[in-house]
């Protein structure tokens, strides 16, 4: 080739580089650059729980490698596919990997889904109800096994599992004693916690042992993690360290305040004109304001237009006493979101039913199904079967307080739907375009980049018309063969 074809050829390239490189995605590598993994490990899901064992006067669960390999394979299939529930089975899978050597087995299986920095206390009190707490309260699982897996959101997967074959006995396998295949001391030291005796004025000061934590000794005093930071003015983000000193609020406390124990009740005043409003909170229900007011359910049902399904919703106001006469009141039909009861961790969830996918449910309470499925990290291919719990990032509007004359409210309507007419399981696109949208049609002002592309596609023109038209001079020059 000539030179002058070389060097057009060079300047050709060079162009395509400069045009090409801001829209060229880099290129990491994974090795070089992990991602950030949450600091909690399975070894810490296994020692807290057993830490929790312990308190309760039980031997800690022994590691077994078959359930810490299936828990791994669980964490990472649900990790792949961001699901938001079991995937069901987990006694069947264990013994499917040999757990049990054919025997019966029975398990429990605890998950939790959680970002980079979550700390063990805030996985564990995810678990802080009485299924999540089997491994720990019941003294019929021996084995435990735990894995972790991030998942391309960035979140984390924690998985922990507990079982026991039917008719054995659990093996002797004392705190410290490593398995097959075990290095000695992976199990670490496990410190129940002890509590102290209180002194002169009612009140616990703990000192922090190695293995022990904010959540297993709040578990252990009967208090909140939160009370203790702020009974110690510690901020959320503090990392307890062995040997710290904590003081804790004994029930019989004189010198530092006490918090209310939740679902107690703390008595409105009455007004001036004698009427008493209850502001309803968390754990509350009408039982519990009934007998701190000395007032029947039936009553409070009364006054307050209610029915005796109808939930009731934090900040809720109730009356209790009206000022000289009672009005008679008509009860307003009560929305989707207004029927919902927040759950043991104050979030609100919906129980998908036969029948039912996630556009029906985001009509229902009225949202996003983008939403939803963020909320639940649910993605276009996600499946949900009956049973499932979606999270509902909603604050559901507070019941009226009921009054003499209440304005004709109309509820929104509700999306109606036959059993079996749509599938449970539901593949979704995120988003279906307009009919006045053409999907992937060519605009300069859909995107700056098309300017680029558009600039590539005449610099090549431009080259290589010029080094045709040099060719064709070469060729003219060149001598012809007699």
């Amino acid at each position: 080739m000539h030179k002058n074809n070389l060097s057009l050829l060079m300047l050709l390239l060079l162009a395509l580089a400069l045009v090409f490189a801001p829209i060229l995605p880099a290129r990491v590598k994974a090795e070089g650059n992990p991602a950030p993994h949450s600091q909690v490990g399975a070894y810490d899901l296994i020692a807290a729980m057993n830490i929790l064992r312990m308190s309760y006067g039980y031997a800690p669960l022994i590691e077994d490698p078959i359930i810490n390999a299936v828990a791994q394979s669980t964490a990472q299939v649900m990790a792949d596919g961001l699901l938001s529930w079991h995937i069901g089975n987990v006694g069947g899978r264990l013994a499917g990997a040999g757990y049990g050597g054919g025997k019966t087995v029975f398990a429990t299986e605890n998950f939790a889904i959680a970002g980079d920095g979550a700390t063990i206390d805030q996985i564990m009190l995810m678990w802080a109800d009485f299924e999540h707490m089997r491994p720990a309260a019941s003294p019929n699982y021996c084995h435990v096994g735990a894995g972790t897996a991030k998942a391309s959101n960035g979140m984390t997967y924690f998985i922990l599992q507990a079982a026991y074959i039917s008719g054995e006995a659990c093996q002797s396998n004392p705190v410290g004693t490593p398995l097959p295949g075990q290095t000695p001391g992976n199990y670490g030291l496990i410190t129940p916690v002890e509590l102290v005796e209180p002194d002169a004025d009612g009140n616990y000061l703990h000192t922090v042992k190695p293995g022990q934590s904010f959540w297993s000794i709040a578990v252990a005093y009967g208090v909140t993690i939160k009370d203790i930071l702020l009974w110690n003015n510690l901020s959320e983000s503090y990392v307890l360290q062995s040997g710290d000193k904590l003081m804790i609020a004994g029930p019989g406390s004189q010198n530092m305040v006490t918090p209310t124990p939740l679902g107690n009740v703390i008595k409105a005043t009455p007004d001036a004109e004698g009427k008493i409003v209850h502001e309803v909170q968390a754990y509350q229900n009408l039982s519990k304001i009934g007998e701190a007011y000395n007032v029947s359910v039936a009553e409070l049902l009364r006054l307050n237009a209610l029915a005796v399904d109808t939930p009731l919703q934090i900040g809720q106001k109730l009356l209790i006493k009206g000022p000289n006469q009672t009005p008679t009141f008509t009860p307003l039909p009560l929305t989707p979101l207004q029927r919902l009861t927040p759950a043991a961790d104050g979030k609100y969830y919906h129980v998908v039913a036969d029948g039912q996918n996630l556009v029906w449910i985001a009509s229902l309470y009225g949202i996003q199904l983008s939403d939803l499925l963020a909320w639940n990290y649910l993605n276009a291919s996600s499946v949900i079967y009956p049973g499932n719990r979606l999270l509902l990032q909603v604050t559901p509007p507070a019941t009226n307080t009921p009054i003499s004359e209440p304005a004709t409210a109309t509820p929104p309507p509700t999306p109606t739907f036959t059993p079996g007419s749509s599938p449970t399981a539901t593949r979704l696109p995120l988003s279906t375009p307009t009919p006045t949208e053409t999907p992937n049609a060519f605009s300069l002002t859909d995107d700056p980049a098309n300017w680029l592309w558009l600039l590539a596609f005449a610099a090549i023109g431009v080259a290589v018309y010029f080094i045709t038209d040099q060719i064709k001079k070469d060729q003219s020059t060149r001598p012809k063969d007699n």
